[in-house]
């Protein structure tokens, strides 16, 4: 009878330890299940939820020296012409900077050349040197051509300098640009010599050949679309009438394709030229 009751008893501890343990179970499992819906409708989100959602864009990260933006430059030529008041105007009018290669005789023969060299360097513009003459003979033909070339350099370089309180310039462009037959290794070498650096361009206007202004943006858009995998892009204009009516629009234009305007700087000079020289 003894013996009966024990094992009674011990089935009996037995069922309750099984029934206390499913319990336990159970009540982990519903736990566990209550906190996943509300894991779940923490995270669900509705369609009008999804529609609010939305992405800030990165920002453009700008880095100096074309590292990710690209820069302009617009060049002027053979000035300082009776023009010259009206460019700088729609420059300063912009913001822009720019840089003029100005031409000796040009100087010489406009009586406001001192007050036009200065205001170009108060407004933040650079005043490169396109030699005294724009004389193609004397300048690229014959065995003086080379010494030739950098003596009018030098005599415009001191000429600027007489005008403007010693602004000493360090950057020419070469009349009809270096390529083509013009520059020899006399020319590179003389350049190197004298401590003097060359600028041809990418975007030719064309405003010396055509007086439609349309014409000139036409041609600034088809070149600069050419060029348009190069990070520092040079643009040649002249001081003429068409330049004068189309400049708002070509600063507009290159604005818009996200570049930004700078003016030469001899501190971050790079390479530039029809002879593919590096060294000017």
């Amino acid at each position: 009878m003894k013996n009966q009751y024990r094992r009674s008893k011990k089935s009996y501890k037995l069922r309750f330890y099984v029934l206390s343990g499913l319990i336990a179970i159970l009540l982990v499992a519903g736990s566990f299940l209550i906190h996943l819906q509300l894991q779940s409708s923490h995270l669900s989100l509705s369609q009008e939820d999804i529609d609010y959602v939305s992405f800030e864009p990165m920002k453009e990260i700008k880095k100096w020296h074309n590292q990710d933006i690209k820069f302009v430059y617009l060049t002027f030529d053979d000035g300082p012409s009776h023009n010259a008041e009206k460019v700088l105007d729609i420059l300063k009018e912009n913001h822009v900077p720019a840089t003029f290669f100005v031409l000796g005789t040009s100087i010489n023969n406009n009586t406001d050349s001192q007050a036009i060299l200065n205001r170009m360097l108060d407004e933040g513009h650079y005043i490169g040197m396109h030699t005294m003459t724009h004389q193609y003979d004397y300048l690229y033909k014959g065995a003086t051509a080379p010494q030739n070339f950098v003596n009018e350099l030098k005599e415009e370089q001191q000429l600027i300098a007489s005008l403007t309180n010693g602004f000493e310039s360090q950057l020419c462009r070469a009349p009809y640009g270096t390529g083509g037959g013009t520059f020899k290794d006399g020319h590179v070498q003389a350049l190197k010599d004298n401590g003097l650096k060359c600028w041809d361009w990418d975007v030719d206007s064309l405003d010396w050949k055509y007086s439609n202004p349309d014409q000139v943006m036409d041609n600034v858009k088809y070149y600069t679309e050419m060029n348009a995998k190069k990070e520092n892009l040079v643009v040649l204009f002249h001081e003429k009438n068409s330049t004068i009516e189309v400049l708002p629009r070509v600063i507009e234009y290159y604005r818009d394709l996200g570049y930004e305007f700078l003016a030469y700087n001899p501190n971050h000079h790079f390479s530039k030229n029809f002879f593919h020289n590096d060294d000017i």
